[in-house]
């Protein structure tokens, strides 16, 4: 189990930095990479144009445990906006308006990637 929890902990690692490479190119500008708080953790904090976007990174070898888009609960999303809140609390220049990406990257069998992005997933459901 802890050899699983190694890799799983490496292919997330790997994830972030194919995440943050393929936002790059997009525009997007890194700001902040593995924030913690008391709250949770926001993979990646960054900036397109004018937006603050936060973004989930989900890295996936296969969907044997379900899609990564099912991983987004209700208690995730709720660390998410309290996290960003204290994120907010530290950086006040960068001001309260923000978005949450979910960028899911699939490596499965083949060479290249599967990459779906979610632009401003908006949860508020969750929040019921």
């Amino acid at each position: 189990m802890r050899t699983d929890k190694r890799y799983r902990k490496k292919l997330g690692a790997w994830g972030e930095t194919f995440a943050i490479d393929y936002l790059a190119k997009l525009g997007y500008e890194l700001l902040e990479k593995n924030y913690y708080t008391r709250h949770g953790e926001i993979d990646l904090i960054m900036k397109s144009e004018d937006q603050l976007v936060a973004v989930e990174v989900k890295t996936r070898k296969s969907k044997t445990f379900g899609i990564a888009e099912y991983s987004i609960t209700h208690k995730k999303y709720q660390a998410m906006q309290a996290a960003m809140a204290v994120y907010f609390e530290n950086h006040p220049e960068k001001g309260p308006d923000w978005q949450l990406d979910v960028l899911i990257i699939e490596t499965g069998t083949s060479s290249k990637p599967e990459i779906i992005h979610y632009q401003n997933v908006y949860l508020d459901y969750l929040n019921e």
